[in-house]
């Protein structure tokens, strides 16, 4: 089904028996290493570039439709004046349980339209309102509470970024002590809400927290963050991935929950890509214009099509779906879309036409859910592609894996096709050099060796310009192999930290990456709280020399069920024979601050050790003050010792993430 990953079996690689003695803490967590830090930025580069807002201006001024009705839908709604009143920001806000995010809403709402009424009418009372809201909430706002936070930070607080960043870049009476506080709130405020984004929700959480986390790397010029987020957008773990949340015929994650929340995630997908553009890169056009094929498919369902669905569940195993749900209003988020595909790259998209059509002006979005305006916004007669001289990176959004027979480099490309020119070395490996066409947005390296890190640089050829740089490593370190029970599945391990993907519901044929443990008495690893499946098991496991579990020690949930708010848990299992059922041995339940509203939020630690034969498990949230989870008689002589996954769903693929994977003495 949709959420079925293809099963590209991992060719188990049985290097020679050794000791990986310790694999440090990954940078960036669960990614391969990349080195974008210096990024140069073009500002203002969110939503609306300096072209844009020319255009905007130049047909308001001559009264240009569509663009002129849609800049009255603007200036007639009440949060377009600038005489608005702002609600006044406080140190907390929350949602579920609600704490004037309503407030929080409006003001961002205003801050927003009232910086668009700016820079298209150039009268400063609008930047006043707008810098007024930008200091007020800067300097109050602590802290984001609440089971949804998450869409708190995220909707809001992208109106909120995109407004800052238009004072900040287009003539707002905006002061450096209040640019550096605003600097402040995201770093300190919004960002730790929104890091880990939040595949254990439905998809519009996913896609929400991306494009709000886009807008604040842009803002502070953070090149890691802005890379961070483009490599979840394709390669995340959560329904919001852009495969994830939208199937290869178009049917959405959310298309058998209700319409509304479909147009919204996709909303916010096409907005990441708009960010994207305005920084020179298409993200608009990964897998094969997927976005626009989501798009199709929910417009032409919404105006009265039949559309193909199949039943599927999502990869949180929460969320089933049987039938296509009923058809709702549509929502303004075709404009945006339309002008893209249809106007700037020549393609034909019918069916998001007629939505747009349909609406055409555009008016607001409901509540701060999501901009709407885009006929003011959007509307243009053909392509313009961005030419600011500050994009300078010719790709963005580097992510590597391992595919048995290399290395699969991927990327986002840049607007203007390019031709790239890859540049691979690495310890003991000769320089090689190979020319692709950046629109490609792939390459496969099948001149490598297991057990090598290697180093990509990525620059538009003969240009010698700022080059992307990516690190990674092929197959497994030295000692390393999969087992042989598990059917399929996947691992990659980027010279510092591992991620795992694994399907069903067998304790005993889990994915497992394994080393022998030889001399060694313990093994520790750091699971990462970034995952989706609420039934996923991950953890620690010791085998049989055959492959057989002996033990396990993983984080698993309390029940087998699909709740909402689900509880977690640490259990020891072990196998009392070769070959026999592996019983609970000991447990620890897991409470806040590790799990908040039935989400893992912290990493966990696991560690098992040997005294003679007799294994014991241990816990902790900071791999430092252990405790004591059970213990088991299980032989230490010719074990094997790795990491296990299995997402608990059939059918259903789970990603697990680990560092601070360490075998060594007691």
């Amino acid at each position: 089904m949709p959420n079925t990953l293809s099963r590209r079996r991992f060719a188990a690689m049985i290097l020679s028996t050794g000791v990986a003695a310790r694999l440090p803490n990954a940078r960036a967590i669960g990614q391969t290493r990349t080195e974008v830090s210096d990024r140069a930025f073009a500002h203002p580069g969110l939503l609306h570039s300096s072209a844009d807002l020319r255009r905007m201006r130049k047909a308001v001024a001559a009264k240009q439709d569509p663009i002129f009705a849609g800049f009255q839908k603007l200036r007639e709604h009440p949060q377009s004046q600038s005489t608005y009143v702002p609600a006044g920001a406080s140190p907390e806000i929350g949602r579920n349980p609600n704490l004037r995010f309503g407030e929080f809403d409006r003001d961002c709402n205003a801050a927003y339209q009232c910086a668009l009424m700016g820079s298209i009418t150039g009268d400063p009372a609008f930047w006043r309102v707008v810098v007024r809201i930008l200091d007020d909430w800067a300097s109050t706002l602590r802290s984001i509470s609440g089971a949804d936070a998450i869409l708190c930070a995220s909707l809001g607080g992208f109106k909120l970024i995109n407004a800052a960043e238009l004072a900040r870049w287009n003539g707002a009476a905006w002061s450096a002590e209040g640019i550096a506080a605003f600097e402040e709130l995201l770093r300190n405020v919004i960002i730790p809400v929104l890091q880990g984004f939040a595949p254990f929700a439905n998809g519009n959480w996913d896609t929400a927290a991306m494009k709000a986390l886009l807008a604040a790397s842009v803002f502070l010029d953070d090149g890691v963050l802005f890379e961070r987020v483009l490599v979840y957008y394709n390669h995340g773990y959560g329904d919001g991935r852009l495969t994830n949340y939208i199937y290869a015929n178009g049917q959405c994650q959310e298309s058998g929950r209700d319409q509304q929340h479909t147009q919204l995630g996709l909303a916010h997908l096409g907005d990441c890509c708009e960010i994207a553009w305005n920084q020179g890169l298409d993200l608009y056009g990964m897998s094969e214009n997927r976005l626009l094929v989501g798009f199709e498919y929910t417009a032409r369902y919404e105006l009265g099509e039949d559309v193909p669905f199949e039943p599927d569940i999502d990869r949180t195993g929460k969320y089933t779906h049987r039938v296509i749900s009923p058809r709702s209003p549509l929502r303004p988020v075709y404009e945006q879309i339309f002008n893209h595909y249809v106007r700037r790259r020549g393609l034909a998209a019918p069916w998001t036409e007629k939505a747009a059509s349909a609406l055409r002006p555009e008016g607001a979005g409901f509540q701060a859910d999501h901009t709407g305006f885009g006929t003011l916004l959007y509307s243009r007669t053909g392509a313009d592609i961005p030419t600011d001289g500050r994009v300078q990176a010719a790709v963005a959004g580097l992510h590597a894996s391992n595919e048995g027979v290399g290395l699969q480099l991927n990327w986002v490309p840049a607007v203007a096709g390019r031709q790239l020119e890859i540049v691979r070395v690495g310890p003991g490996v000769a320089r090689r050099t190979f020319f692709v066409e950046s629109s490609a947005a792939t390459f496969l390296d099948r001149a490598v060796t297991p057990g090598k890190t290697y180093r990509y640089d990525l620059e538009v050829a003969g240009k010698h310009a700022r080059a992307a740089r990516l690190a990674a490593f092929a197959g497994c370190p030295f000692g390393w192999r999969t087992l042989p029970t598990q059917p399929g599945g996947d691992v990659f391990y980027d010279g510092m930290a591992w991620r795992l993907s694994g399907t069903g519901v067998e304790l005993s044929r889990m994915f497992s990456v394994v080393t022998r443990i030889g001399t060694a008495q313990r093994v520790v690893a750091r699971l990462l709280p970034e995952f989706a499946s609420a039934q996923m098991h991950a953890g620690l496991v010791i085998a049989s020399s055959e492959g057989d579990l002996a033990a396990t020690l993983l984080l698993e949930p309390m029940a087998p069920s699909a709740s909402e708010r689900g509880d977690w848990t640490v259990r020891l299992r072990s196998s009392s024979k070769p070959k026999g059922a592996l019983e609970v041995r000991g447990e620890q339940r897991l409470v806040s601050p590790q799990v908040v509203y039935g989400r893992v939020r912290t990493p966990l630690w696991l560690r098992l050790w040997w005294d003679s034969d007799l294994l014991h498990a241990e816990s902790s949230a900071d791999g430092v003050s252990w405790q004591v989870v059970g213990a088991a008689e299980v032989a230490s002589e010719g074990a094997l010792a790795g990491l296990a996954l299995t997402s608990g769903l059939e059918d259903v693929w789970a990603d697990a993430l680990f560092d601070h994977v360490e075998l060594g003495q007691r």
